[in-house]
C-alpha cells in the first residue's frame, strides 16, 4: 500500500484488499516485478466517496517501459472495472506528454477537462481582513445544499464522469479529524442565500505547512461577480496565518464559471503556473483502436510526491 508519501506496510492493507468495492477507502497498490526486479507501480484510489469512480494517482515506469505501463493500466482497469467501476480518472501534468500519450493512445483514455492552477504574484490584495456578511462558516448539516450547488455548477457534459455525492460535503467532527491526522490546516465557508434556502458558493482554504496554502472557490453562475470578492477574502485569510505565505487558487475548466474565474485573475496579479489534463476511461464504454507509440522514459508521479509539489488543491477537490 503506498500513502500520500510513503510506504505504508501492515496488516490491515491485506485486509483491506480483501474488501468488498464499495467498502473499500485507502489507494491500493500493484507492482510489475520481472527476475525480483521492480519494472513499474502504478496506484489507485476511490475518488472521495464515489465508489464506482477510481483514480489513479500514481504511476512510475523504468526505461524502455511502455508496454508493461500498458499491461499495469489494464490490469487495473479490468481488475476493478470487472468489480463494479464505472470510471476511472487520472489527473496528469501536462509536461508529461509520454504518460499522457500512454494513457490516451495505448490505454484508450479519453481528454475530459482541464484544472488550471494560479499562483498570486503580489504583495497584497486589499487589506480589509473582515468576513463579507454574505459568508458564514461550513456547517455540517450543508453536504446536501453543497452537492446541488457542486453538481449545478459542472457543465452538463461532464456530470456524467465526474459529479460527486452530498458525502464528499460531509464536512463535520470525522472530516476535521482526518484533515489534523494528514497534518492539513483548513478553513471552509460557504456563500448562503437564506431567502431561497440554497447556497450559492463554498470557499475552500487549506495548508500542509502554513507557507503553501490552496484555495478553491465554487460559484453558482448566478453568483459568480462575488468571485472578485471571495478571492480577496481568501488571500486576507492567508496572509493573517503567515504573511509570508504563497497562494495558489485552481480553476476547473468543467465548471460553467471556469472562464470567467481565469479572467478575474489575471487581471489581479496572478499567473498561471501549472496545467493538468484530466483524462477519463468509461469502463463500460466500448474502447476505440489506438496505435502503441514507443517511449523510452515515462514517470507520472503521485500527486503528492516532491515531484509535482503543487498539487494537492486536486487531491482535495
Amino acid at each position: 500500500m503506498i500513502g500520500d508519501k510513503i510506504f505504508i506496510p501492515s496488516p490491515f492493507n491485506i485486509f483491506h484488499q480483501l474488501l468488498p468495492l464499495n467498502w473499500k477507502f485507502l489507494q491500493e497498490c500493484y507492482v510489475a516485478v520481472e527476475n525480483n526486479e521492480p519494472l513499474g507501480l502504478i496506484s489507485l484510489a476511490p475518488d472521495g466517496h464515489t465508489k464506482t469512480r477510481w483514480k489513479i494517482n500514481r504511476l512510475v515506469l523504468g526505461m524502455n517501459a511502455y508496454d508493461v505501463g500498458k499491461q499495469l493500466i489494464d490490469y487495473v482497469v479490468n481488475k476493478y472495472g470487472g468489480a463494479g467501476v464505472e470510471v476511472f480518472l487520472a489527473v496528469i501534468d501536462e509536461n508529461y506528454t509520454e504518460a499522457i500519450s500512454l494513457f490516451k493512445n495505448a490505454c484508450s483514455f479519453r481528454s475530459s477537462s482541464k484544472i488550471n492552477i494560479w499562483e498570486y504574484d503580489g504583495s497584497y490584495l486589499s487589506n480589509n481582513d473582515t468576513m463579507p456578511d454574505y459568508l458564514r462558516k461550513v456547517d455540517k448539516t450543508d453536504a446536501q445544499k453543497l452537492y446541488d450547488l457542486d453538481s449545478e455548477a459542472i457543465l452538463p457534459q461532464f456530470r456524467t464522469s465526474l459529479i460527486k455525492t452530498p458525502a464528499d460535503f460531509n464536512f463535520g467532527t470525522k472530516n476535521k479529524i482526518l484533515n489534523r491526522v494528514k497534518g492539513y490546516k483548513t478553513y471552509k465557508y460557504v456563500l448562503d442565500n437564506p431567502s431561497n434556502n440554497r447556497l450559492e458558493g463554498l470557499v475552500s482554504i487549506f495548508t500542509a505547512d502554513n507557507t503553501n496554502f490552496w484555495a478553491d472557490i465554487t460559484l453558482s453562475l448566478a453568483y459568480k461577480e462575488y468571485y472578485e470578492n471571495l478571492v480577496n477574502f481568501a488571500f486576507n485569510i492567508v496572509k493573517s496565518q503567515n504573511k509570508d505565505a504563497r497562494l495558489y487558487i485552481g480553476i476547473k475548466d468543467y465548471q460553467q464559471t471556469g472562464k470567467f474565474m481565469a479572467e478575474v485573475l489575471a487581471s489581479h496579479n496572478f499567473k498561471l503556473c501549472g496545467n493538468f489534463q484530466m483524462l477519463v476511461k468509461d469502463y463500460w464504454r466500448p474502447a476505440g483502436l489506438f496505435i502503441e507509440r514507443k517511449v523510452p522514459t515515462i514517470i507520472f508521479p503521485d500527486m503528492t510526491s516532491p515531484a509535482c509539489n503543487i498539487i494537492r488543491f486536486i487531491i482535495e477537490s
